[in-house]
């Protein structure tokens, strides 16, 4: 299955090009967002990124998936909010 946070650091490394500075936007360890990412893309069966010296370049796959994901966990957060 799946962890929500997951998707939530990949689409921090997609904005960021970065896990360095997504996991410390994210409040997190480079290695613990790293985990993240390794653990979706074993999920998906396929990498999401293309890793450059101090770049990570999204895969069409990765693109696809950031596509489908993002409106979802906008609504998500948004939902959470309207109920606070």
């Amino acid at each position: 299955m799946v962890d929500f946070e997951w998707y939530r650091s990949f689409i921090s490394i997609y904005k960021h090009s970065s896990v360095s500075e997504a996991a410390r936007t994210r409040m997190m360890t480079q290695p613990a967002m790293s985990q993240h990412l390794a653990s979706l893309e074993a999920a998906v069966g396929e990498p999401l990124f293309t890793r450059a010296p101090r770049k990570m370049i999204p895969t069409e796959r990765g693109k696809a998936l950031y596509t489908q994901v993002v409106p979802l966990i906008e609504a998500l957060e948004e939902t959470t909010q309207t109920l606070k």
